[in-house]
């Protein structure tokens, strides 16, 4: 093996880097108090991002002597505590003082770097840079960039990749998801493209190219659903949506049963302040959510590989598998994204805390932030502090019980919030690490599900062997190895609704991805003596880097189809409940396509009968048996008639294509169901287009 595997410390400093950072303080805080002026929401919005990201995570880090590593990962999760933890003290507090909230941050920002400056008289001046000068450094790295041959290769995949969004706008259903019908295949191509400028970068020790190649992956595989839709993926973002909307309008949180959503406020308090400040859409928010979070998570876990005593390519090289390896899809508008980022700055802040004791009490502020915005993630992190601490990686030794303390203070209030849901769903690992999905289904959906599971269990197998290897070589891999494999721990007591197993693989991955990593450098650019080698590893390691790339993709588009979301859709809900008067009931078959929970208007319905929005095949199976002609539709009609408000079933491409994708019911079953629908005098179309259809009772009233 090359030196890769031989222990390489950071420096403890680099004072080059961390001059400047009470000088980005000052920016940022500009940025952030310039969202205020009356520039364009999108303008806003990226100005006030840059705050929330650099300037109170800078405030803070400015002030510590950890590594350059650590900073950059704890800097903008630092931003994501103060903004959530502070959004979420006002709102319990019945207060909600968006811009000034944001002044006092600005205020505090500035008061920060100016007093540091001021009082850090060995610290080196910042040199002033001239015009020319930057205009000669451009020029040099022009010249560089036009013979960097990785760098060509990555600009060639992006002109591409340009192309192919043109094949992906409007696409027929596939049982096989988006890369299987129109330039879908054209997706893989530029996936392939990105991962073998990486490579190339990689052995020409490139690490600017290879960065650069990380982020074209994430362009390729996060943002394509942002160009080729008009609003974001996932029903479930749109009931996020809804509960951002109700703190905005409201300025309070929903009230107490409604939803789970509001005792767990911290995503929602803090988007519903961005919105505030900026005036932005919040479905554009979330329509471009996904692939800022994917860039979050490559710099933390590239930062954490830092701080564990590897190089930067080996680092690059984690953030690129795990990129690729993720699929389970948890990457859109919800508290889970944003929880798992915050979960990752804390690891990077305890792995320092050996050497740097301030960075484990202030992984504490982080973790209290991260409690009130997650219901998973932080017992997971829980785990791998105690399992970290048990075994002395972390300083000091009771960091965890504060820890504790915080989940126990948070939790127990909410029991009767949580026992609904179940606080603990069995202590049968196999029954809970079962999908909330049993029916067998289409070949498509046998095909995505195989090649999802053998991702999943290649990379976990594969991060064991690593492990293994890094332990006899006497390498620090204990900190990894506990990422990766605590969170297994849960299936011991939580199903988690059925999706305990994806939980489980997305916590998984970053700890895989850095074991992997040293491993899978040194294979690409080692020079192997045997001739059998050089010809054997270079196809193996192409086969399966190409398969990891391939898979990754295919799980994560294979339910297109499924998840895809229409603009008319939206319209259409968002019209009914603003229109309608509670009791309203608003059916479907399957909860895909029209988002019910759309605004804050759902709360008014759902403190009425938080079901109103149930779907058919959440009723007991009796009730479908021998469905559509086992008397569904009088059973309906009945009991429409019966209820004190309207009655509305949704007919819609997304739920037809599920049933149809996992089998839940006979084959043209939904067409004759709706054509039944038709033919009744007791129904009438409410809306209708191409992906909808809107039935309302109006039939005698009983």
């Amino acid at each position: 093996m090359s030196d890769l595997l031989t222990a390489e410390r950071l420096d403890t400093r680099a004072p080059e880097l961390t001059r400047y950072y009470d000088v980005a303080a000052l920016a940022s805080a500009v940025a952030g108090l310039t969202s205020l002026a009356p520039l364009p929401s999108s303008v806003s919005s990226v100005l006030l991002t840059v705050f929330v990201l650099l300037g109170p995570g800078l405030a803070i880090v400015t002030w510590m002597r950890i590594p350059v590593a650590a900073a950059v990962a704890a800097v903008p999760v630092l931003g994501l505590s103060v903004v959530t933890a502070a959004t979420t003290v006002v709102a319990w507090f019945y207060r909600w003082p968006a811009t000034g909230l944001l002044l006092v941050m600005v205020l505090a920002v500035v008061v920060s770097a100016l007093r540091h400056r001021w009082h850090d008289t060995g610290a080196e001046p910042v040199r002033a840079v001239t015009v020319q000068q930057v205009s000669l450094r451009l020029s040099q790295r022009w010249h560089v960039a036009r013979r960097n041959r990785p760098l060509i290769l990555v600009a060639v995949a992006l002109a591409v990749w340009v192309v192919v969004l043109f094949g992906l706008g409007s696409t027929a259903y596939s049982q096989f998801g988006l890369l299987f019908v129109g330039s879908g295949p054209g997706l893989v191509v530029c996936a392939l493209m990105m991962l073998g400028a990486f490579v190339w970068a990689l052995r020409k020790r490139a690490v600017g190219t290879a960065a650069v190649a990380v982020l074209g992956v994430i362009v390729v595989e996060r943002l394509t659903p942002t160009l080729i839709t008009d609003v974001p993926i996932y029903g479930w973002t749109y009931k996020h949506l809804g509960v951002v909307d109700y703190i905005q309008q409201f300025q309070t949180l929903p009230p107490k049963g409604v939803d789970i959503y509001g005792e767990w406020p911290g995503f929602f308090t803090a988007f519903a302040w961005f919105g505030d400040i900026t005036s932005a859409d919040m479905m554009s928010i979330a329509h471009w959510f996904a692939p800022v979070i994917h860039v979050l998570l490559a710099v933390v876990i590239a930062a954490i590989a830092r701080l564990l005593g590897f190089g930067m390519r080996v680092a690059l090289t984690a953030a690129m598998v795990a990129e690729l390896a993720n699929w389970v899809g948890q990457d859109y508008f919800s508290p889970q994204a944003i929880a798992l980022v915050m979960a990752l700055g804390v690891v990077a802040l305890l792995v320092v805390s050996t050497e740097h004791r301030s960075a484990a009490y202030l992984s504490i502020l982080v973790f209290a932030a991260l409690v009130p915005t997650h219901q998973l993630t932080p017992y997971w992190l829980f785990g791998v502090t105690v399992a970290l601490a048990v075994t002395r990686k972390i300083r000091p030794w009771w960091i965890p019980v504060p820890y504790f303390g915080i989940l126990v203070a948070y939790l127990v209030p909410r029991l009767d919030i949580v026992a609904p849901y179940g606080l603990l769903s069995g202590f049968n690992p196999v029954d809970n690490a079962a999908s909330n999905v049993t029916a067998v289904g289409t070949f498509g959906k046998i095909f995505t599900s195989a090649v999802c599971r053998s991702l999943s269990a290649g990379i976990i197998l594969l991060a064991v062997v690593c492990a293994i290897v890094l332990w006899r070589r006497k390498r620090p891999a204990w900190v990894a190895t506990v990422m990766a494999f605590s969170s297994f721990a849960l299936l011991a007591g939580q199903s988690y609704g059925g999706e305990a197993i994806f939980r489980v693989y997305l916590y998984a991955v970053p700890g895989c991805a850095i074991l992997i990593a040293p491993i899978l450098v040194d294979a690409l650019t080692i020079r192997f003596r045997s001739g059998l080698l050089r010809r054997v590893v270079p196809v193996g390691l192409a086969s399966g880097l190409a398969y990891v790339t391939f898979a990754g993709l295919q799980g994560y588009f294979g339910l297109w189809s499924l998840v895809i979301g229409y603009q008319s859709q939206v319209t259409f809900a968002a019209d009914i409940l603003a229109n309608e008067k509670p009791p309203a009931t608003i059916m479907s078959l399957y909860p895909a396509g029209l988002p019910t929970r759309v605004s804050a208007d759902y709360i008014t319905f759902a403190v009425v009968d938080k079901d109103f929005d149930q779907p058919l095949l959440a009723l007991p199976p009796a009730v479908l048996e021998g469905f559509p002609h086992g008397g569904q539709i009088e059973m309906l009609t009945a009991d429409a008639a019966e209820r004190a408000g309207d009655t509305y079933l949704v007919f819609n491409t997304q739920g037809t294509a599920a049933i149809r994708y996992y089998g839940y019911l006979p084959d043209g079953s939904v067409e004759n169901f709706e054509d039944q629908m038709r033919s009744s005098p007791d129904w009438s179309v409410y809306a209708q287009d191409d992906n909808s259809t809107i039935f309302r009772y109006t039939g005698p009233r009983r």
